[in-house]
């Protein structure tokens, strides 16, 4: 379960990095300690408690990688966050089986 924010500070760091997770899209995140994850986004989701005591939010993403390992991450764990969609990887996924490519043409 992620954690509530606890100051100003933290509700920043959650918008920015709220608005920077590329909804649908293989992404690439490093983590405030360092560590450095690649995957298909699956879900997101993000909270309040409703004003109750004072404002705070909660939030959290959901992703695959490449080996098929699902990681859940706490918005305030996450220092950055990125797209790293292009056809090579695109394509490399789908041959993983964790995404599908529609190629038809529009008519």
């Amino acid at each position: 379960m992620p954690r509530w924010t606890e100051n100003t500070a933290d509700q920043n760091h959650m918008d920015t990095i709220s608005s920077h997770i590329p909804v649908g899209d293989i992404v690439h995140i490093v983590l405030k300690d360092g560590t450095i994850l690649e995957g298909v986004f699956r879900r997101m989701s993000i909270e309040n408690n409703g004003g109750e005591g004072g404002w705070k939010f909660r939030g959290e993403c959901e992703i695959e990688t490449r080996h098929h390992t699902r990681h859940v991450l706490d918005y305030l764990d996450i220092r950055s966050a990125s797209s790293v969609w292009n056809d090579p990887v695109s394509a490399e996924y789908q041959r993983l089986g964790l995404i599908t490519l529609d190629h038809r043409n529009p008519t």
